[in-house]
């Protein structure tokens, strides 16, 4: 078990990110502390250089996002010390755009109560997460039970995700995706192909180091509309230093993918929250469709960008190419946002 963390620069009034660094942070970081830049060094800064840095697969994964979001945020000055992620999901931009020092801070937020405590129990109980990762058997009967399984507390939320999540096909956590390889287990790639102890453990723990660092400062199981309220001048910040990210569901074939999918008149509200939205800078990246376009385009002071990436998709070995939109009421968009990897 991680030992007690009894945040004795806090009770002393020092800042919580000043002395000497902590083996462990069990619980989320105090508001004001996003004022403090992190004064420590992250123990596998190699990591958050890869392209693939989340311990989730997630349908749709927008990584290859993360170059064309760097440059957006890099354009602007002062550059943001905070950034949220309303739709984190598999948050791998959020990690990245931390590890790498592009902002400085971090809260990841959703409102599927199963993803939100996977990144709470990775963050704030990093070892006992990495612990029962390692004592599960990954089969068929395990599966089953996980999926029939209504967990009550966070751990076995957490773990319930993160298990789901490595056996299923696409990682889909809901809905009617059955595990890698099929029941009859007949594929050449079964159920435990993707849930590699070594790579997880690395990725899970990163995620830890990332909170006991203070640049993942909290997590939270809320939807869209409580984390933007939430956002607003959070820890005292100027709307300038703060930067939303937000990456909602596909408008094509979310209900196949997520629990939490949108209707059309969702993508409605968001829209016009985003549009009377203060307190903060925002950007938002959707499947590229006239539905979205025509929701955006033409609004005095928004930037709309297009990003190309070719990706090969699960089961295929034609590569594919896809465009996503980019949204945002940052003053300074650049028109040329480079050119993302293949994806995978």
């Amino acid at each position: 078990m991680r030992p007690n963390d009894n945040n004795s620069d806090e009770k002393k009034g020092m800042s919580p990110l000043a002395g000497e660094r902590k083996t462990v942070r069990r619980r989320p970081w105090p508001a004001d502390t996003v004022r403090d830049k992190p004064r420590y060094e992250l123990s596998d800064t190699a990591l958050f250089a890869q392209s693939v840095v989340s311990p989730l697969r997630y349908p749709g994964a927008k990584r290859q996002l993360f170059h064309a979001l760097r440059t957006i945020i890099s354009a602007n000055v002062p550059p943001p010390r905070l950034l949220i992620e309303p739709f984190c999901g598999g948050a791998t931009s959020a990690l990245r755009l931390a590890g790498t020092g592009v902002v400085e801070h971090v809260i990841l937020a959703d409102a599927d109560p199963l993803v939100a405590a996977f990144w709470h129990v990775a963050a704030f109980d990093t070892n006992w997460l990495v612990t029962a990762m390692k004592e599960e058997e990954v089969t068929i009967q395990r599966w089953d039970w996980w999926r029939l399984a209504r967990p009550t507390t966070r751990r076995d939320r957490a773990l319930k995700c993160l298990f789901l999540n490595r056996t299923t096909f696409s990682g889909i956590l809901h809905g009617r995706a059955g595990p890698i390889g099929g029941r009859a287990q007949t594929s050449t790639y079964k159920i435990d192909c993707r849930y590699g102890i070594a790579g997880l453990e690395r990725r899970i723990r990163a995620v830890g180091d990332l909170a006991d660092t203070g640049r993942l400062l909290d997590v939270w199981n809320c939807d869209w509309r409580d984390s933007l309220c939430r956002a607003r001048q959070f820890g005292g910040l100027t709307p300038d230093e703060i930067v939303v990210y937000l990456d909602p569901p596909y408008v094509e074939k979310a209900p196949e993918l997520y629990e939490w999918s949108f209707e059309s008149n969702q993508h409605e509200a968001l829209a016009t929250a985003l549009a009377d939205a203060d307190g903060f800078q925002w950007l938002l990246s959707y499947d590229d469709s006239p539905v979205i376009r025509n929701l955006y385009a033409d609004r005095a002071g928004y930037r709309l960008r297009t990003v190309e990436y070719r990706y090969t998709a699960a089961g295929s070995a034609v590569r594919k190419s896809k465009s996503e939109l980019l949204v945002s009421n940052y003053p300074d968009v650049p028109n040329d946002l480079g050119s993302p990897k293949t994806g995978h």
